[in-house]
């Protein structure tokens, strides 16, 4: 029988002990490049771990705890020795045995529905319903995969295999970031080890935005139109007021409160960064102009029993209806705002999300700096607000090559 190239050794874990100030013993099994890290459930004091692997140990209980390591580490230096090719999988299966937790411990989607869980007890559930499509998705291309299955080879045929079903390097991008979240929270709980890490060597595809910024023709038409339909003129008037207020995206609006308002200013603290960041929260300032303080006092909730600045949310509402009700709004507004974008021509989709893009857009045109734009969308850093700001118009790329001839 051939030897294994695997190393096993013991290591103390000094940084944490129990009520007995005896810290755990694991053992390191190598096998290169990979290194995982086991729980021995034995424990010693660390004064007392640099005699336990010293000469002439005399303390009953330290040889004692001596002979239990030694056993260990022939029990499983055996076990690797009759692998071939050596395999970390098998090894845990034959070294610990088959259980129900351990196989669960193994599993990817375990340790994305235990994500999920702790999502939606956050009331994250529109987080938690982005998770549970990813793990959707990688299961329809592979079933019952592990946490090591996740290779940079795997990455790539996936990333392949969902090219091939005609989906976006944003949602390829999307569903890997995810999955990359998953196996960061694996190797911190010591489910997976750093070396087995697969991102080190496959990057994730980035999709560039599709930009919606409207031209400024056809802003200036749709901030001056008046619908017949009394739907359409209250779409087109929530539209207007996501523009003129820094872009505000419509989750956000939903949730305002009369409170959020002091005299001409609106201030506010987006429901994406609330649980995300825990301090530091920084309130986006909005300046309310006549136009917005008018569409408020139009659209504005007189229910008084209601705490919502607008009649879309009531008070104590699980978090699964706040974001069910939200879906069901922003595709209201959407439908009627292309109903309105047909009557004035306008060729691009001009759904809620164009009043941010168009916010920051117009901003840019203007010559006002990205750090104000930045701050005003409420953005972690530049980098960020860059990807929303949308290249200059063809007019304009027209007016600069002309100027190529009048020399």
């Amino acid at each position: 029988m051939i030897e294994s190239n695997v190393s096993i050794s013991f290591f103390l874990v000094k940084f944490r002990t129990n009520a007995e100030g005896k810290s755990l013993i694991k053992m390191n099994v190598y096998s290169k490049p990979i290194k995982r890290r086991y729980s021995t459930n034995l424990f010693v004091k660390p004064e007392d771990w640099v005699k336990l692997n010293g000469t002439n140990l005399r303390d009953v209980e330290l040889k004692e705890l001596k002979v239990k390591l030694n056993a260990i580490e022939l029990r499983a230096k055996k076990i690797a020795d009759k692998i071939s090719p050596f395999s970390f999988i098998v090894f845990e299966e034959q070294f610990f045995g088959k259980t129900k937790e351990a196989d669960n411990n193994k599993l990817l989607k375990h340790w994305f529905d235990k994500y999920i869980n702790k999502l939606n007890a956050n009331g994250q559930v529109g987080t938690a319903s982005s998770y549970s499509t990813t793990i959707n998705s990688l299961l329809i291309f592979k079933k019952n995969l592990l946490l090591h299955d996740i290779t940079p080879g795997f990455l790539s045929d996936y990333e392949n295999y969902m090219l091939n079903n005609k989906k976006s390097n944003s949602t390829i991008g999307i569903y890997l970031r995810q999955l990359r979240a998953i196996l960061n929270q694996a190797i911190n709980e010591g489910a997976m080890s750093l070396e087995a890490y697969p991102f080190r060597k496959y990057q994730i595809p980035s999709g560039r935005n599709v930009k919606k910024a409207l031209p400024d023709g056809d802003l200036k038409n749709l901030l001056n139109y008046k619908p017949k339909a009394p739907d359409q003129q209250k779409a087109l008037d929530f539209w207007i007021f996501s523009y003129l207020c820094n872009g505000m995206n419509f989750t956000d609006i939903i949730h305002l409160k009369p409170e959020n308002i002091n005299g001409d200013f609106l201030s506010y603290i987006r429901e994406k960064t609330k649980r995300t960041k825990k301090k530091d929260l920084k309130p986006i300032q909005v300046a309310l102009t006549p136009k917005a303080k008018k569409i408020i006092a139009k659209l504005k909730n007189n229910d008084p029993s209601n705490p919502f600045l607008f009649p879309i949310l009531e008070d104590n509402l699980p978090p699964k209806t706040i974001k069910n009700r939200s879906h069901r709004f922003i595709k209201w507004v959407n439908e009627r705002m292309e109903i309105v974008g047909g009557d004035l021509k306008i060729k691009q989709k001009i759904g809620t999300y164009a009043a941010r893009h168009s916010f920051s857009t117009v901003l840019k045109r203007k010559g006002a700096p990205t750090s104000f734009i930045k701050e005003s969308l409420g953005h972690s850093s530049e980098l960020v607000t860059e990807n929303y700001l949308d290249s200059f118009t063809d007019d304009v790329k027209m007016d600069y090559a002309k100027l190529l001839t009048q020399l």
